[in-house]
């Protein structure tokens, strides 16, 4: 807000010929003016301040509750409508509540508004949850991983029924696969190849003995070393 003053100084005629005195004042001026942008409304904002980021094996329950926290100029706004909404197709999720992909919550007295357990859905991926306040544009998410159950079986995918020569290597590595329960690949499982401990056997590069351990990859598989016959 800018004031500015306006006035005029204290005038005096004099008639000389008549002796008569004359005072004018001028009255004095307030001219304000107002800049608007010392009173712009703040608006609503929102932001995910708990649940995230975080993992569930398929159809279990994730850990933590979702948290999404709305301000206005920096103070909680209490009673808003706090809509979180999963994707509708692919890696997902329900809400408690309601068994459905989206669920609204109205925040408490600090701002804070809390969703029902949400559990993921039988497609691995990330499963990224948005929350949002009718009539304010800005939204804020949740980083969330459906990832697979425990492993359930191990399966030779490549390298069975071959031959070598005695003192050469194998023309394959071997690879191993491993899922959960639902057939879904296992990443970062540890799988042990052995070979037998007398007879014809072998030796694998990775430390020139019968038998080694790698991890399956985000396909659940787990390939070896070279292996060469004994």
């Amino acid at each position: 807000m800018r004031l500015r003053i306006g006035f005029s100084s204290l005038l005096v005629n004099r008639r000389a010929h008549t002796g008569i005195l004359g005072i004018g004042f001028l009255s004095l001026g307030f001219l304000m003016s107002c800049n608007s942008s010392n009173f712009n409304t703040p608006t609503e904002s929102i932001a995910a301040t708990s649940g995230t980021p975080q993992s569930a094996a398929l159809n279990t329950s994730f850990a933590a509750p979702l948290v999404a926290t709305v301000t206005m100029g920096g103070s909680p706004v209490s009673g808003a409508f706090v809509v979180f909404t999963a994707p509708a197709t692919g890696a997902s999720g329900t809400f408690a509540s309601n068994a459905t992909n989206s669920e609204t919550d109205t925040t408490n007295g600090s701002g804070v508004a809390t969703s029902s357990t949400f559990t993921a859905n039988g497609t691995i991926g990330a499963d990224v949850v948005t929350a949002s306040v009718a009539g304010v544009t800005a939204v804020t998410s949740f980083s969330l991983t459906n990832t697979s159950g425990p492993a359930a079986s191990i399966a030779a995918t490549s390298g069975s029924l071959q031959d070598a020569q005695i003192g050469t290597a194998f023309g394959a590595s071997l690879v191993a696969t491993v899922v959960d329960a639902n057939q879904n690949p296992v990443s970062g499982a540890s799988v042990t190849f052995t070979a037998p401990a007398s007879g014809a056997s072998g030796t694998f590069a990775s430390n020139s003995t019968a038998t080694e351990t790698d991890a399956t990859n985000s396909s659940g598989m787990a390939t070896s070393s070279v292996f060469t016959a004994n």
